[in-house]
């Protein structure tokens, strides 16, 4: 079977009739040069047409009946091709045509098996070998393609993974979807990442043979820069400072939200970290990652050492719902209330919210806090990421908070550095 054998519902947009509409079709890919046009029936205006969704807007007057017909034609190519790569059968153009012809059903492997099930088996053969943040994050894609069924114009079956599903799945997602304090509608991150792992999960069965091989490069993992805060290091001086003797549990979280901020780590490694970790006579922090089963060598500087010290190089376990309820209160001491605007996309939707900065602490800030601290510092980047663990730049630079001041004064900086040479 060709690789690049697929399918695409297809508008000819420089093709206007008098009545200023254009020919719907479904446009079946063989190779980059054999295509064949599966005409639809329909003449839509180009205005009602998505061409990022690859789908009728629902402003068409005709949306239902069109829809049905893009489904039924779509789906049943899906069908063709996966019979044609369980049998072995070259899909060509000819083929594809002649098989629609027939319009018949297939006995297909990849529809005997159960996406829930093996699911639920791939959680299980994960879980001994991934963090339990991972697993947790393999359950929620587990709830969202469960509570999705409902939602769905055709079953949630490995068979039926196409751009229909896709575009109904991103609409539950940023619609519909229930998040764990009730509010409904995710933003464009967590979309993005319940469709990674979802095409992980399915990559994943394609590599064992549990089912044939799918085409997943419309199903785009959408993600946006987030405006998240980090702490500079006179905020975090400050709240090193502040006198909490009174309150041995403050105390505590403050402690661990230093060390976070002064070694980058997660808080999975944070809660975990102990004197096994320690390399006395290099003075560094020796741990393999959680999440991504990374050994990374980290300094033990500022801060750090004297913080260790205290607890005997074995911070002391606070649960992270309580650490990010009451980190907050460390910039409320501090007076961290500026105003700082978050703006985050929901589907095609753009959401601003207001927050002071205090209400913004969590533990995420720390790495956030040690990337952007560290690297305005001078520190190189490809350094830094060797000690925050981080596999990509693209990835790295996502952390790094540089307001346009920021980047303007470490220009200026190095220009004058190199003037004094």
């Amino acid at each position: 079977m060709k690789s690049m054998a697929n399918y695409v519902p297809y508008i000819l947009a420089k093709r206007i009739s008098q009545d200023g509409t254009t020919p719907l079709y479904v446009c079946y890919n063989y190779s980059r040069s054999r295509r064949t046009l599966i005409a639809t029936g329909y003449d839509i205006k180009p205005d009602h047409w998505d061409n990022k969704k690859k789908w009728i807007k629902r402003a068409c007057p005709q949306y239902e009946e069109i829809d049905l017909v893009l489904t039924k034609i779509t789906s049943k190519l899906g069908e063709i091709l996966s019979y044609a790569v369980d049998n072995a059968i070259d899909p060509t153009v000819d083929y594809i045509l002649l098989e629609l012809e027939k319009n018949r059903e297939y006995e297909q492997r990849s529809n005997r098996v159960d996406m829930f099930k093996t699911l639920e088996l791939y959680i299980e053969e994960k879980a001994p070998h991934v963090s339990k943040d991972q697993v947790k994050d393999y359950k929620t894609l587990r709830k969202h393609l469960t509570n999705f069924k409902e939602y769905s114009s055709q079953p949630v079956t490995f068979r039926n993974l196409n751009l229909k599903f896709y575009n109904e799945f991103m609409d539950y997602l940023f619609y519909k979807a229930v998040k764990p304090d009730g509010t409904v509608g995710l933003v464009t991150n967590s979309a993005g990442k319940v469709i990674r792992l979802l095409k992980g999960f399915v990559n994943y069965q394609i590599t064992k043979g549990v089912i044939p091989n799918i085409d997943l490069k419309s199903f785009k993992v959408v993600e946006e820069e987030t405006d998240a805060i980090y702490l500079n290091e006179k905020e975090l001086e400050a709240i090193y400072r502040l006198d909490l003797s009174e309150d041995k549990e403050l105390e505590e979280i403050r402690d661990i939200f230093i060390v976070g901020c002064y070694t980058g780590l997660r808080y999975s490694d944070l809660s975990t970290l102990n004197s096994e970790h320690i390399d006395h006579i290099n003075g560094n922090i020796n741990i393999k990652q959680r999440k991504v089963h990374k050994a990374v060598v980290i300094p033990m500087i500022d801060y750090v050492p004297d913080i260790l010290r205290k607890y005997h190089y074995n911070l002391p376990k606070v649960h992270s719902y309580k650490f990010n309820e009451r980190v907050k209160e460390l910039g409320q001491e501090i007076k961290l209330t500026h105003k700082v605007e978050v703006v985050r996309k929901k589907g095609n939707n753009r959401i601003a919210e207001v927050n002071k900065k205090w209400e913004m602490i969590s533990s995420h800030t720390c790495r956030r806090s040690f990337c952007t601290n560290m690297y305005l510092s001078g520190f190189p980047a490809e350094e830094l990421m060797k000690i925050s663990g981080h596999k990509s730049p693209a990835a790295f630079m996502r952390y790094i908070k540089v307001d346009n001041f920021q980047a303007a004064d470490r220009l200026k900086a190095l220009r004058n550095n190199l003037k004094k040479r």
